[in-house]
Order: C-alpha cells, then sequence, then structure tokens
C-alpha cells in the first residue's frame, strides 16, 4: 500500500517512501506538503518517469527529519515540528479545535497562526494536502500522524470524553462526534487517559492503514506527548526532563555504571517556582513519614504508580497492598546516592533518627506484586507512616492525622 489517506475532514496522507516515485498519484491527491520522516538524497532520487527530486520535487513543500525506527529514538522532540508542519500543510489557521485544557496544543495553535507561508501549486486557502511518510508507512510516520491526531483533535481522542469503546472499526467512517462528560464523573488526569487515547488515534489509522504499527519506543512516547498535553517546547517540560533523565541512567547502566549526573526531582519543582510541601499533581494527597521520627520522606508527586496488569473484573480474591513505594530521586537522598553505587540502602535523613527506610537499585527494583521499576528506589510500606490529606468542600483541609491509613 503506497499511501494512504486518514479518515477525517484533513487531506492527511501516510506511506512509504516509494510513493515520492509517482509523482502522478501526489500529483492526483494535490499533495502540496511533504514530511519525510528518513534520511534520503533528493539528488539521486528519481520519479518513475527519469525526472529527479530536485526538480518535480519543487512541487511541493518538503521537510525531512532524519530519524531511526529504533525504541532509543528520541521522537517527542521532533513532535512540535512536525505537527506544525502538518498542521500548516492542512491550513491550521482555518478553525481550531483545540480544547480549552490542552494549554500546550493552544500555544502551538497560536504560534502557527502567527506564522503565515506562501502557497505552492494546488494549494488553496483552504489548506493543500500532506503525505507523510517514513520507509515502509508503518512505524515512523504513523507516530508522527498519531502525534497530529492527539494534538488537533483532543476531545475526540480522549476517553474521558469518547469512550474508546465506541470507535467501531469496520463501520464508522468517522471519529464518534464527541459528547459531554457526565458531571457526576470523576475526571482523569492526562496520565492515567494517556494508552487509551494512543490507542483511540491509532485505531482511526488502521482504518485505512492496517499495517499501522509504531514500535514500542515510540508508542510510549505518543503516550507522554498526550500526557504532556502536546505542548510546543516539549524540552522545556518537566515530564519530558524526566523522561529524558530516566534514558540518561539506562545509559549508564547499561555498561555497568551509576548515573554521572543526579537530578533531584523535588529541586527541580522548586526552580520552576513550586511548592514541594503543597505539591499534588494527582490530587491523592497522600505523603509518606517515617515511622520512627515522621519526618516526611514524599509527597504524591513523587511517588511512582507501579504495579502489574489489573486482574479480570471478577477476580475471586484481592491483591495484598504492595509491600513497597516507588518514589523519585529526592534531595535528601543525595549523601548516598552521589556515593556512585549502583544499589544500597536508604535511610532517615534526620540525623537523630537515621532509620533505614528502603534502598534503590539504578538497575531496577522487582515489587512482590509483580511491577518492574527503573530506576527502582523503594520506601518500604512497613517503615512508612502514610498520611491523607483530603480537600473538603471550598479547598478546606482536614487536620493532621484525620485522613490517616
Amino acid at each position: 500500500m503506497a499511501l494512504s489517506r486518514i479518515e477525517g475532514q484533513d487531506e492527511l496522507y501516510v506511506g512509504g517512501i516509494w510513493a515520492l516515485r509517482r509523482s502522478d498519484s501526489l500529483a492526483e491527491r494535490r499533495i502540496t506538503h511533504v514530511l519525510s520522516l528518513v534520511g534520503f538524497n533528493p539528488s539521486s532520487w528519481k520519479n518513475f518517469k527519469g525526472e529527479p527530486w530536485t526538480e518535480y520535487g519543487k512541487e511541493f513543500r518538503h521537510l525531512m527529519i532524519d530519524v531511526d525506527d529504533v525504541d532509543e529514538t528520541d521522537l517527542l522532540v521532533e513532535m512540535p515540528r512536525a505537527v506544525k508542519f502538518i498542521d500548516e500543510g492542512l491550513g491550521g489557521s482555518r478553525s481550531s479545535t483545540t480544547s480549552s485544557h490542552d494549554e500546550g496544543g493552544a500555544a502551538l495553535q497560536q504560534g502557527m497562526e502567527n506564522m503565515k507561508l506562501g502557497t505552492r501549486p494546488g494549494e488553496t486557502e483552504q489548506g493543500g494536502a500532506v503525505f507523510v511518510h517514513c520507509v515502509a508507512g508503518k512505524s515512523r510516520s504513523v507516530a508522527v500522524t498519531v502525534a497530529y491526531l492527539l494534538w488537533r483533535y483532543p476531545n475526540r481522542f480522549d476517553p474521558d470524553i469518547v469512550p474508546c469503546s465506541s470507535y467501531d472499526l469496520a463501520n464508522k467512517a468517522k471519529a464518534p462526534k464527541p459528547q459531554p462528560p457526565v458531571p457526576s464523573a470523576k475526571k482523569r488526569s492526562r496520565r492515567e487517559t494517556a494508552q487509551e487515547a494512543v490507542a483511540a488515534a491509532l485505531s482511526l489509522v488502521r482504518r485505512t492503514r492496517p499495517m499501522a504499527e509504531p514500535n514500542d519506543g515510540f508508542m510510549e512516547q505518543l503516550a507522554l506527548w498526550w500526557e504532556m498535553g502536546c505542548p510546543a517546547d516539549v524540552e522545556a517540560h518537566p515530564a519530558y526532563q524526566r523522561w529524558a533523565y530516566r534514558r540518561e541512567v539506562g545509559e549508564n547502566v547499561a555498561v555497568g555504571q551509576a548515573p554521572s549526573r543526579l537530578r533531584f526531582e523535588d529541586e527541580q519543582h522548586l526552580a520552576t517556582g513550586g511548592d514541594v510541601q503543597k505539591a499534588d499533581d494527582d490530587g491523592s494527597g497522600l505523603s509518606l513519614r517515617c515511622k520512627k521520627c515522621r519526618r516526611t520522606l514524599a509527597t504524591a508527586p513523587f511517588i511512582q504508580a507501579h504495579g502489574p496488569p489489573p486482574p479480570p473484573p471478577n477476580a475471586a480474591s484481592q491483591q495484598q497492598p504492595c509491600p513497597h513505594y516507588f518514589i523519585e530521586p529526592l534531595s535528601w537522598m543525595r549523601g548516598e546516592l552521589e556515593r556512585g553505587e549502583l544499589s544500597g540502602r536508604l535511610a532517615c535523613p534526620n540525623e537523630r533518627c537515621g532509620a533505614g527506610v528502603g534502598r534503590y537499585d539504578w538497575k531496577g527494583i522487582r515489587c512482590a506484586c509483580g511491577g518492574w521499576v527503573t530506576p527502582g528506589l523503594s520506601l518500604q510500606r512497613a517503615r512508612v507512616d502514610e498520611e491523607v490529606r483530603r480537600r473538603v468542600g471550598m479547598g478546606i483541609r482536614m487536620p493532621p492525622g484525620a485522613g490517616n491509613l
């Protein structure tokens, strides 16, 4: 399959590099913009008529982003540029469907509206047609196309607005019409809906291109792209910086070394104007304290979610609570982590206490529940007290101790 049109109102096509040789096919579809997610030498590339790309390629506005189709490739940093190019080709200023909660996407949309490009043959005020390709039209090009869909139509793929079960791949020609969320339903965070949103957008692409299958690394990055709100500046986003740091840690561990650079998430939070004591991104209000001296060790934003796949709906037995809390690297661990060891013990930072509260292993730790966390920095449930401060009414917090588990 040379190239496939993505269902919807846009003239968006995805395919493989050999479709570039079919200049007649591109002209029939009125392609005005070509986004190449693979490097090639334009001077040596020819169509089936023997015409060099340097000649017939003048008919198109062309952007080349040379990336490899491997899990380790950082495609996230290229997504804003690729998305902007696609939207410009499709006439991004004609009408914005960016949702009000998508601040990053709104900023990117505003930036694109401020940039006016000249027209190309076949391009109209309503926008042209865009062809996104890699080598086979299976992984790189599909990943960038999904990134565009998630940014451009966030409400369409938000599972809290359009349940993924409503996507009938066999019968529906268009995505379901977004429905207003149920008032009584709890709004999930973008982190919680990321996997479902990416799956929904990928399903739309597969309707016309069944072979679409981004590699696992790209799927992970698409989930993070959604979680971050599809921002215009990926590298400045704290979630990207955490993700990039974990990749850096992985590279060090792969050669048997502890990280050459330490990043403490509470310090990063303070550097961006946050309040570590009040930070509570997920609304749980959970804080972990040393059982011996009650010194706060971690609050909700720095506690990592982990666990095995969820049990079947009608599971007979309920799993016991995990014996570990996995947390981000925090500044009170500095003395231990600066020793440069791959693994070790974590002690309470209170000098009068010093009780053992957990352990760390940069290679990762497998929890008794079956979950694997890399890098693994663990607080033992038996060594900490869990305190929950719940918001009541107009932002009033319950008194200390009232929400203890």
